[in-house]
């Protein structure tokens, strides 16, 4: 999944690569780690101009994943990177991606954290 990422979305992934090196070290592989280091680099991006189609995109793109992936995969993609996702992203910031993000990984993060971000 890492590598499928980073050939559908290299912007995305190199700076993932970049923040994941800074607080976890470049020997660490432990997937879940690096999506929820992708999460992080996502909520950065939240309410950027021009990030809205990007995110919209990569949410499709964990949402196939999960739908087809194993259940590793769907462990990773729900404790590493939707349990991560709008952590500290104000609410005013986090309105409009909420709406994009699709329903199975809504219900994800409904299930962590009780509530939406907003």
């Amino acid at each position: 999944m890492y590598e499928d990422f980073c050939v559908s979305f290299p912007e995305a992934g190199q700076a993932t690569d970049q923040r994941h090196a800074e607080f976890f070290g470049v020997e660490d592989d432990t997937p879940i780690l690096w999506f929820e280091s992708l999460a992080i680099v996502l909520n950065a991006q939240m309410g950027a101009q021009g990030k809205g189609p990007e995110l919209a995109a990569i949410f499709k793109f964990f949402e196939e994943k999960y739908k087809s992936g194993s259940q590793e995969i769907r462990k990773t993609i729900d404790a590493g990177f939707v349990e991560n996702l709008f952590w500290e992203v104000p609410p005013s910031r986090a309105e409009p991606v909420w709406a994009s993000l699709p329903r199975v990984l809504q219900h994800l993060y409904l299930g962590f954290h009780g509530r939406p971000p907003i």
